[in-house]
């Protein structure tokens, strides 16, 4: 495969996609472009890469996400050069790398385990790599005193890993993968080990030190909360395959399948037979016969289809309305911003609400009735 074809079999992202690259004022992209197209790699009989292509745009924050086993891994470590593949390309600005050691390719890595020299203070655990590159002894000093800065670990400067939480030792491996300020940082789960309040602060500091730099970032989870707080676009994969890339947004409200509306967020599917289309929305009809409207960017034929409603976007009211269906009750919980609802429609089917705690909104006794409605454009018929 030539080097163009190769880039174009990897395909463009959507102009939505540049849209949510927003650097800090005055930074500019400083990352590669990284390009595999139709990479494979095998374990024996098994695929672990089935032919995945993937193009990530100079400074985008691409997140591959999935179960275990879907390959994420399997291809950062391909990009990496921990293994190389069986079939396709890589490419970084269009130049192959398949024959690049990895030590060669200048990119950053952080990794679950923190890889810390425990012998070493934070200064000198994040000045390594600018001392293997033989960077005189001035340049390193002011150099690694900006990253600690930037990672908010100056006053930690002497101490050694051993000293620190395990969100501090998270920071120093950050600090110690961008200090060289590479082109492409690759993350692999960095924040898996760290209890909820500490991985979300870190989310938050991994975003905003990917705009500062301007690198490309490519970040491994099978966390779905992470890839949606944290990505431009997310490349949701499943036995070793993209099933769908796209931005956050659109990954979560319009899933091409019913693997990524069940594995990205929480999600109810309706079964329902479309009765007549018109533009993008359908009309569908209910196992009980109730009939309501969705949205769909396919050209679905006539028949019977999975219609994904979100747990947020199922409106409920103690009374009956236009458009709204009975359902039983069969649990209840207060879990402090939001009540947690399950119920059952009049077809049998279970259906997940999840409303916000309200003045005077009354948790629902189990056995109650209630009534749940939602509007075409809260619904997405699944091809």
């Amino acid at each position: 495969m030539t080097t163009s074809s190769a880039m174009r079999a990897a395909g463009q992202p959507g102009a939505a996609a540049a849209a949510t690259r927003s650097p800090a004022s005055g930074s500019q992209a400083i990352g590669s472009r990284i390009t595999a197209a139709g990479v494979i790699k095998r374990y024996g009989s098994f695929l672990a890469a089935d032919g995945v292509s993937l193009d990530i745009q100079p400074g985008e924050f691409v997140t591959l996400l999935g179960p275990s086993g879907s390959g994420k891994t399997t291809l950062l470590n391909l990009i990496a050069g921990f293994q190389k593949p069986d079939g396709g390309a890589i490419l970084v600005d269009g130049k192959p790398i398949d024959r690049v050691p990895t030590h060669r390719r200048g990119f950053g890595m952080v990794f679950q385990s923190y890889a810390l020299f425990p012998n070493m203070t934070v200064t000198q655990n994040v000045a390594f790599p600018l001392r293997m590159a033989g960077i005189d002894r001035a340049t390193s000093e002011r150099r690694v005193a900006e990253t600690l800065e930037m990672m908010r670990l100056s006053e930690h400067a002497a101490k050694t890993p051993a000293e620190m939480s395990g969100g501090q030792q998270q920071r120093v491996a950050i600090a110690r993968a961008i200090v060289m300020r590479p082109r492409v940082i690759l993350m692999d789960e960095p924040l898996s080990a760290l209890d909820r309040r500490l991985r979300e602060s870190i989310q938050i500091e991994i975003r905003d030190l990917h705009r500062t730099l301007g690198s490309t970032f490519l970040f491994v989870t099978h966390d779905q909360g992470e890839a949606l707080a944290m990505s431009d676009r997310i490349a949701v994969m499943d036995a070793g395959r993209v099933v769908q890339i796209g931005t956050p947004t659109d990954v979560y409200r319009h899933p091409v399948n019913r693997f990524v509306a069940a594995f990205v967020g929480e999600s109810n599917l309706i079964e329902a037979e479309i009765l007549q289309r018109r533009g993008t929305t359908v009309t569908l009809k209910n196992r009980s016969g109730q009939v309501f409207e969705a949205e769909s960017r396919d050209q679905i034929d006539l028949g019977r289809v999975a219609v994904l409603v979100r747990p947020e976007r199922i409106a409920v009211s103690a009374e009956p309305g236009p458009g709204a269906m009975p359902a039983t009750v069969r649990s209840a919980l207060f879990l402090g911003e939001i009540q947690r609802i399950e119920a059952e429609l009049e077809s049998g089917e279970r259906v997940l609400i999840r409303c916000a705690d309200t003045a005077g909104r009354r948790l629902p006794d189990p056995g109650a009735t209630i009534w749940v409605s939602w509007g075409s454009e809260d619904c997405w018929v699944l091809s």
